[in-house]
C-alpha cells in the first residue's frame, strides 16, 4: 500500500511538472511574440513622428487647361500676339548641319563669292574641267594640278571607276560655315556625284578678288 501511494505521489508529481513545463514554454514564447511585435509598431511610430508632411502646391496644376490667352509673363503682362512677335525675333536661328561636314551656315558668304564659287564648281564638273584654272591665282596654280590629280586617281581608287569624261562629274553641291580670317578663307564644300561624296575645302583670300590658292579633299564616300 506504501508502495502504490508513492507511485501515485510520483505520477502526479511528473504530471505537475510537465503541466509546469508547457505552461513556461508557451508563456515565454507568446511574451517573445508580443515584444517583438511592440518593438515594431513602436519603430514605425516613431519613424512617422520624424516625417514631416506638407500640403501639395497647386495640387490642381495638372487638371487646368491652359491656353496662351490664358498664360501671364507677369502679374500684369498677359502673353500676347505682340509679346510673341518679340519673343520670336529674339529666337537664335539654328541652321542644320551634315555628318563629318559640319553647319551649312553661310550668312558670311556674300552673293558674290557664292556665285563665284558656283561658277567654279560647274567649270569643275565640266568636260576636262573647262575654264576651272582660271578661279586661282597665277603663283599657285600647281596646287589646282595637284588637286586634279588627286581627284581623277582617287576616283578611282575610292569609287572603284573610272573617272568620267563627260559633263557630269558632279550632279550637285552645297556650300558650308567659312572659316574667316584677317587674310585668309576656309570654305568646305561637298560634292555629289553618282558614284559618291567628297568634301574640299578651297582656300581663298579674304579681301581683293578672293583669289583661290589652294584646294584640298578632306574625305570620300562611296555609295
Amino acid at each position: 500500500m506504501k508502495n502504490k501511494t508513492c507511485a501515485c505521489i510520483m505520477i502526479f508529481s511528473s504530471l505537475i511538472f510537465s503541466i509546469l513545463f508547457f505552461s513556461c514554454n508557451n508563456t515565454t514564447e507568446t511574451k517573445l511574440v508580443y515584444t517583438e511585435s511592440d518593438t515594431i509598431k513602436k519603430s514605425v511610430k516613431e519613424k512617422e513622428q520624424t516625417i514631416t508632411w506638407t500640403q501639395e502646391l497647386e495640387e490642381d496644376r495638372l487638371s487646368k487647361r491652359i491656353s496662351r490667352s490664358s498664360m501671364q509673363l507677369g502679374p500684369d503682362v498677359p502673353y500676347s500676339k505682340e509679346v510673341f512677335k518679340i519673343t520670336n525675333k529674339n529666337k537664335k536661328v539654328v541652321y542644320p548641319d551634315l555628318p563629318d561636314f559640319g553647319s551649312l551656315d553661310t550668312r558670311n558668304i556674300n552673293s558674290n563669292l557664292k556665285e563665284k564659287l558656283n561658277n567654279f564648281c560647274k567649270s569643275l564638273s565640266s568636260e576636262n574641267h573647262s575654264g576651272a584654272d582660271a578661279f586661282f591665282s597665277r603663283k599657285y596654280i600647281f596646287n589646282y594640278v595637284f588637286f586634279i590629280k588627286d581627284l581623277e586617281e582617287g576616283w578611282k581608287s575610292k569609287f572603284k571607276q573610272n573617272f568620267p569624261d563627260d559633263d557630269e562629274l558632279f550632279t550637285k553641291w552645297t556650300f558650308g560655315e567659312p572659316f574667316i580670317g584677317s587674310e585668309i578663307m576656309q570654305i568646305p564644300v561637298r560634292f555629289y556625284s553618282t558614284c559618291g561624296i567628297i568634301d574640299v575645302t578651297i582656300f581663298l583670300n579674304s579681301s581683293g578678288n578672293n583669289e583661290f590658292y589652294q584646294i584640298t579633299i578632306d574625305r570620300w564616300k562611296k555609295v
